[in-house]
């Protein structure tokens, strides 16, 4: 069985998933900031001997058609936790499992937290958030205007149109968040993040979308981590340049005993995407966990 292009219709409009109809339960899976689900086919496709696959594409990327206006910025990401909730409740056959890398990965995890009994556990991949002990001040800044955020200002400047595919692929091929990316993943986001306009191509998730997206940084995954009746999870950090503070790292340690928590070194953020084979062997534990 391959992989097949769905859309799961909401109230705002349609979410597209890819999905693989494998055995088990079904895996939930969201994407990083300003990425889209096709560039985790590679990542996935040890799970599908395990679970049902489901990979969308949130509000304001990919072919997803939910509104997506920076003008009313998606805060705290409680949207997109709106938007995942609302689908697997959608798409649920039995036992569900959320997944997901940087913002996607908090916001299953909080979305899980948020609705008690949706999801029997949870795989983080480099969760993107707030570092717990800075959480005070940026909601103070945030009140005042706005925290610095080099990220937001680095999105807001990406070039949002090119003349074709293969220009856009050039201008990445290697560069910025895109280095070390295989080739086929590098192919498998131009399939997923450029809409066609016209005679050119644009970028699917709008600049400014993503831009906002990453000032409405959620600031509760400390908040939720710490509630006892949280989901069983797993949480695998990069070793270069990972979301994941070493001293956050400690707490959620100290917070959950036992609880699987891995950081490999040597590799960066998008470690699901240049190295989804250090992710592969946590599949049946987190199958296990789904039982």
């Amino acid at each position: 069985m391959t992989w097949i292009e769905r859309r799961i219709p909401l109230a705002e409009g349609d979410v597209f998933a890819l999905e693989h109809s494998g055995h088990g339960p079904t895996l939930l899976f969201l994407h990083a900031t300003g990425m889209c689900a096709g560039v985790y086919r590679h990542l996935l496709a040890p799970a599908t001997a395990l679970f049902r696959v489901v990979a969308v594409d949130a509000r304001g990327h990919g072919r997803t058609t939910l509104p997506a206006d920076p003008s009313e910025p998606p805060t705290e990401w409680r949207i997109y936790r709106q938007d995942l909730t609302a689908v697997a409740r959608r798409i649920a056959q039995g036992p569900l499992v959320l997944a997901g890398h940087s913002f996607g990965a908090t916001t299953a995890f909080e979305a899980a937290v948020e609705n008690p009994g949706l999801a029997r556990a949870v795989l983080l991949l480099d969760p993107a958030f707030v570092p717990f002990g800075q959480v005070d001040a940026w909601r103070a800044a945030q009140a005042q205007g706005g925290a610095p955020n080099p990220l937001a200002d680095q999105a807001a400047r990406r070039r949002p149109r090119f003349p074709d595919r293969a220009t856009a692929m050039a201008g990445w091929r290697g560069r910025g968040v895109f280095a070390g990316w295989p080739e086929e993943a590098l192919a498998a986001y131009a399939d997923g993040a450029l809409l066609t306009d016209g005679e050119e191509v644009r970028l699917a998730c709008a600049p400014a979308w993503e831009a906002a997206s990453f000032r409405s940084v959620s600031t509760g995954l400390g908040e939720a981590l710490r509630r006892p009746d949280a989901p069983p999870f797993i949480l695998l950090a990069g070793g270069d340049g990972s979301t994941v503070p070493e001293a956050d790292e400690a707490r959620i340690r100290a917070w959950h005993p036992g609880t699987a928590v891995e950081r490999f070194p040597g590799v960066g953020h998008f470690f699901p995407v240049t190295h989804p084979e250090l992710v592969a062997p946590w599949w049946p534990r987190l199958r296990a966990m789904a039982a």
